[in-house]
């Protein structure tokens, strides 16, 4: 599903995130050496699905650097707070009850019943013009786990608009008027979810109900690591589905007769997203850093090296990954199915819409996340 009409590649890994058709160019990464040290960069490069598994699976490869649980624009601050809590941004034991509590919780959620809720709640809201597209591939994910968590309708904007402001900390582009307002964001957000947390017992059924009777049960006493990973699985829904319903956009546009096929055939849905997902994946990279030296494929990577692992690039590998948009090894999302579910739900409300709507696009500007902004342009 690619698209194929690059004209020049792009010149690193980072700028592939955002090119118009960088595959070739992960393509031709994938056939290099599995791990090298890229210079112009001043870090590693682990790339094609050998790369790509070796790093991820190797329990001296972690997802932050040594010493530095967080980003040091982050430290002291509400967005830190919430960052040190974060399961899929911390390693060692202290984190290894909260991870089961999240992934069992996350596990029981009725995909069915949230796929038809869904589905209630694209309908209700069309795309009708590209602006409003843009805003719905963010939104609809996030009144969507916003409900499943609990929160009543009239709360989802302010919570949609909090998380995307949070989110804009996360990135090395943020600029100090958005790391700002992330702080802001966080802190709301952290009293939002501890209100809710008050409330977990009349919630059954709820999400929020599921994780805070499996931290009893597990022993997750720590109410400020359960508010921080509530507040992450917001955060984490943000960009990862909004790229992968952008990226599905996409695909139906290069493809002129699939949406008509896709709605005579709804079940289909979900196999398309998966498709997608390996084609034209929301998430390009991710780095890791190495706790003590490694060795990888018979290359040694020295400690305190940061290792930029080109997912993208494993994706046209006879062993690469099934989803490299919701990673892999310790840190695999294990809200991947809840993502898919969604996606689907909003494509098959939206498709009839979508047909006929005049659009063009380039990339959000990110240096990991594949993420469409849509702007007016032709009906395909």
């Amino acid at each position: 599903m690619p698209l194929t009409n690059c004209v020049i590649d792009p010149a690193d890994p980072f700028a592939a995130v955002t090119h118009a058709a960088p595959y070739d160019y992960y393509r031709r990464l994938a056939d290099g050496p599995a791990l090298r040290f890229e210079a112009s960069l001043d870090c590693w490069l682990a790339t094609g699905a050998a790369g790509v598994r070796a790093v991820l699976a190797h329990p001296a490869c972690h997802v932050r650097p040594p010493g530095q649980l967080v980003p040091h624009k982050l430290a002291g601050t509400p967005c830190g707070a919430i960052f040190a809590e974060l399961v899929r941004m911390s390693e060692g034991e202290r984190h290894a009850v909260p991870k089961q509590v999240l992934a069992r919780a996350l596990g029981q959620v009725d995909l069915a019943r949230l796929h038809a809720r869904t589905v209630h709640l694209a309908q209700e809201q069309p795309p009708g013009s590209a602006a409003r597209l843009n805003d719905a591939l963010f939104e609809l994910p996030l009144f969507a786990v916003a409900d499943l968590l609990g929160f009543a309708p009239a709360q989802w904007p302010a919570l949609a608009a909090w998380t995307r402001d949070f989110v804009a900390c996360l990135s090395p582009l943020s600029n100090g008027a958005q790391l700002a307002g992330a702080q802001g964001a966080a802190e709301s957000l952290r009293q939002r979810f501890a209100a809710l947390l008050l409330e977990a017992d009349a919630l059954p059924g709820s999400l929020l109900h599921d994780v805070v009777t499996g931290a009893r049960q597990a022993g997750w006493q720590a109410s400020g690591g359960v508010v921080a990973n509530l507040v992450g699985l917001l955060s984490q829904t943000c960009d990862a589905t909004a790229g992968l319903l952008g990226n599905a956009i996409v695909a139906l546009r290069a493809q002129a007769d699939l949406s008509t096929q896709l709605r005579s055939a709804p079940q289909r849905w979900p196999a398309m997203l998966r498709e997608v997902s390996r084609h034209d994946p929301s998430i390009h990279n991710t780095r890791r850093y190495t706790a003590d030296a490694v060795e990888l494929h018979g290359v040694r990577v020295p400690a305190g090296q940061m290792i930029v692992v080109v997912l993208a690039s494993a994706i046209h590998d006879a062993g690469g990954l099934a989803e490299p948009g919701f990673g892999h090894g310790h840190h695999v999302c294990p809200g991947q199915s809840i993502a898919h579910a969604i996606a689907a739900a909003c494509l098959q409300a939206w498709s009839a819409a979508l047909e006929c709507l005049p659009l063009a696009w380039s990339y959000l500007p990110s240096l990991n996340a594949r993420i469409p902004v849509f702007r007016p342009g032709e009906v395909t």
